[in-house]
């Protein structure tokens, strides 16, 4: 019995002592396996990080600023988006219109904006079938440069109904509401009438004031804004040489109806000394043949507006009746107006209701300062 009793415990633990070498019991194994390396560690990876898409257009530098002593470029403000912008130019065949339409188009590459450029012709209708075609077009923003400050009304408010802000240029829309980039127009001419009366003191310093005539050629059609331009004239002359005789005619815009327009007062005034003024340097340029053909220009002092390369020529010569024409720098147009319309565009920026380009008096004397070309 004890026998059996015995069998039984040794054979209980020869069962059990293998498990318990498994379970990390008994004598270690005195070769043990060799361990497996770690794996070396590497510092994290850092994502390279993602540029970031341009909020803005970058300018295009290859634009030529050809005019650099008279034009400010802001390189301070971007356009978030090509815009689309409408232009609607006074008229194509005007060479100062033509001087502002070229500075807008040429400013609008510069800030990566599309331009739809228009002509007005100087006629209402068009003028306003052209921001019809504006409205259609979808444009972001219009430019209008039209006389006609009641067009110009009814263009705004029509612009306004279909959401389309609107700048208009040298005339006026709905007045303190719209915003308006013009020239002073009664600065500009009290500018060109002190200029004939300083020089009238210096020629004809013995010549009484009553045999000195004061001949303006004016568009008083065209609007307010030549009106205020031939009253500043007036008002500058008068107010030192209170005893001239003032005459006044309509160039009607052409420089072939103020030639003979200044013809028909020069045959009707023969003699004496005449002070001269014209709206516009192109119409001036007929004015100064018909004082030509009539052999009056050591009595006639010529001054007129527009810094227009057509007059350069006679600012150059000593000899011209031509002493001055200002400046309203047309070539700079475009590049004033286009950084506020952008502003404007991008976050909303309110637009003054009135900019003012510098004005300055041009001469032979300081000509190729202005204009090297």
């Amino acid at each position: 019995m004890k026998t059996r009793k015995l069998l039984a415990l040794l054979l209980v633990l020869l069962m059990v002592l293998p498990a318990l070498v498994a379970c990390g019991g008994g004598t270690p194994d005195p070769t043990p396996a060799p361990a497996t390396p770690a794996p070396a560690e590497t510092a994290p990876q850092e994502e390279a990080p993602e540029e970031p898409e341009a909020s803005y257009l970058p300018h295009d530098e290859s634009v030529e600023i050809r005019w650099p002593n008279i034009i400010d470029v802001d390189r301070t403000v971007h356009a978030n988006r090509p815009f689309r912008i409408a232009y609607a130019n006074w008229n194509d065949e005007n060479s100062v219109a033509i001087i502002v339409r070229d500075s807008v188009v040429e400013a609008a590459q510069f800030y990566g904006l599309e331009v739809v450029v228009m002509d007005n012709r100087q006629d209402p209708l068009q003028a306003m079938t052209n921001a019809q075609t504006a409205i259609q077009m979808e444009v972001d923003f219009y430019l209008n440069f039209n006389q006609d400050e009641s067009i110009n009304a009814a263009i705004a408010e029509l612009l306004e109904e279909n959401g389309i802000p609107m700048i208009s240029l040298q005339t006026m829309a709905r007045i303190g509401v719209d915003p308006a980039y013009h020239v002073n127009n009664p600065e500009i001419g009290y500018i060109c009438g002190e200029m004939l009366v300083e020089e009238a003191q210096l020629r004809w310093p013995d010549t009484p004031e009553e045999e000195i005539i004061l001949f303006i050629a004016g568009h008083p059609e065209a609007g307010v804004n030549f009106i205020q331009r031939a009253e500043g004239v007036i008002d500058a002359v008068t107010s030192r040489m209170p005893n001239v005789r003032v005459v006044e005619i309509s160039t009607d815009g052409s420089p072939e109806t103020t030639r003979q327009r200044t013809a028909d007062f020069l045959t009707a005034h023969p003699h004496g000394r005449i002070l001269m003024w014209c709206h516009i340097d192109q119409n001036t340029m007929g004015m100064l043949a018909a004082v030509r053909a009539a052999d009056r220009e050591a009595d006639v002092i010529i001054t007129s507006f527009g810094a227009n390369p057509v007059i350069f020529h006679e600012l150059l010569d000593p000899d011209s009746a031509v002493i001055g024409t200002v400046a309203q720098f047309s070539e700079r147009f475009g590049w004033d107006i286009l950084p506020m319309l952008i502003r404007h565009l991008n976050d909303g920026t309110p637009i003054p209701l009135t900019t003012m380009p510098p004005m300055a008096i041009i001469t032979g004397e300081n000509l190729e300062h202005y204009f090297p070309q």
